[in-house]
């Protein structure tokens, strides 16, 4: 793949996704036709309804790509995702608690108390996985993946236990919110994932050479200069947050953070910085339309439902395709 290739490729992947998400935003169980569209007082349903959920599964679609092209790199494995620290466990479990207990319906300081408790689980998961990873000093990579799988386990039990505990129609609400839906959303929802995403994405664009080179080795990463524990730990909060805030206002939505950057590798190569500009817009794209399609269903499905099964299918397809004992993901060369 040649150098001067790359900027084309992700101008006409940009291109791409912006089309993806207009169309997206279009798309529901009534159509829409372009004098309601253009004119705001014609049509309130695309404007205080559609754009807004449309601009929120973009944006978290984005963050979600960009968690996954991180955290591959910092953990030299191509199967992490934003989520495995723990954290969208941790925000599932506060959310059906606060379902359970009888507080979904009430607004602390005028925001819904479910998306506040579900980036408060999240935090405090991520916390507790910091300090079980920090107990014995420095940093363990196995140590830090570890408590993230044990963290999962243990809100995965507390989820259980609130479906055991709750009615059938309050365990029906737990169960439609853990599986990942945009069908709550607020309307400053694309906003906050906004002001969560910007500051992961300048850490990663500012640190790119680094993330190349710890994907190679932390021994090669400090070799060549890289302060390889800011730069994890750095990352792994940034990341943390952003997929806290995005879990509050979309529930834990499968798969995109594990695909999406497997596709951006196969369109522009391994390197973080076009892969992580490349993955931004390929999620951006993705979530809109598979949020997109699930509108357009008799009765409304979560997207979580949609994007499982894609990413299912789309694994399969490595799998059909490619020899499992080959790494799914190539990791920089050096230069």
């Amino acid at each position: 793949m040649s150098r001067t290739s790359i900027p084309t490729r992700l101008c006409l992947i940009a291109c791409g996704a912006l089309l993806l998400v207009a169309a997206s935003a279009a798309l529901g169980p009534s159509r829409l036709t372009w004098d309601e569209v253009l004119n705001p007082a014609q049509s309130r349903m695309f404007w205080t309804y559609r754009l807004p959920r449309t601009l929120l599964a973009a944006v978290a679609g984005a963050g979600l790509a960009l968690g996954g092209v991180v955290f591959q790199s910092l953990f030299r494995n191509p199967l992490a995702t934003p989520y495995t620290l723990g954290i969208a466990s941790g925000a599932s479990l506060a959310a059906a608690l606060t379902i359970l207990s009888g507080w979904g319906a009430v607004r602390l300081a005028g925001l819904p108390s479910v998306p506040l408790a579900a980036f408060a689980g999240s935090l405090a998961a991520l916390g507790m996985v910091f300090l079980v990873a920090r107990t014995r000093g420095g940093r363990d990579m196995a140590r830090l993946l570890l408590a993230g799988v044990c963290m999962s386990y243990l809100t995965a039990a507390g989820i259980m236990l609130a479906h055991t505990l709750a009615e059938r129609s309050v365990s029906s609400d737990i169960l439609i919110w853990t599986m990942g839906t945009l069908s709550r959303f607020k309307r400053s929802g694309a906003l906050e994932v906004l002001v969560g995403l910007l500051p992961a994405l300048a850490f990663t664009l500012v640190s790119h050479r680094a993330l190349d080179l710890i994907a190679m080795g932390e021994a090669v990463a400090a070799g060549r200069g890289v302060a390889v524990e800011r730069t994890v730990w750095t990352g792994f909060v940034l990341i943390g947050v952003l997929t806290a805030v995005i879990v509050a206002n979309c529930g834990p939505i499968g798969f995109v953070g594990l695909m999406v950057p497997h596709m951006g590798r196969a369109l522009v190569g391994p390197r973080i910085m076009p892969l992580a500009l490349s993955s931004i817009a390929i999620g951006a794209g993705f979530l809109a339309l598979c949020d997109g399609l699930a509108r357009m269903l008799l009765f409304e499905i979560p997207v979580g439902v949609i994007t499982n099964t894609l990413g299912a299918a789309f694994f399969f397809f490595i799998l059909a395709t490619r020899d499992p004992s080959v790494r799914l993901a190539e990791r920089p060369t050096r230069g």
